[in-house]
């Protein structure tokens, strides 16, 4: 199943540099840097959520 996550750059529980390990959990992820982003995405970074889910609907990633 495809996968996307967005990587803030300054999670204090998960340290920008295990994001290059995020593909040995995952068979097909997209990992999406987010500049400027602590711990908390969707409250920090709306915007670029909103355009992540937008972009897995628009190529079909998601059914019912």
């Amino acid at each position: 199943m495809p996968t996307t996550v967005l990587w803030p750059e300054f999670d204090p529980l998960f340290p920008q540099d295990w994001g290059d390990r995020v593909d040995a959990f995952f068979a097909d992820v997209t990992v999406t840097w987010v500049p400027g982003v602590g711990h908390f995405v969707p409250r920090e970074a709306p915007r670029e959520l909103a355009m992540a889910i937008r972009g897995v609907v628009a190529d079909g990633g998601v059914t019912s």
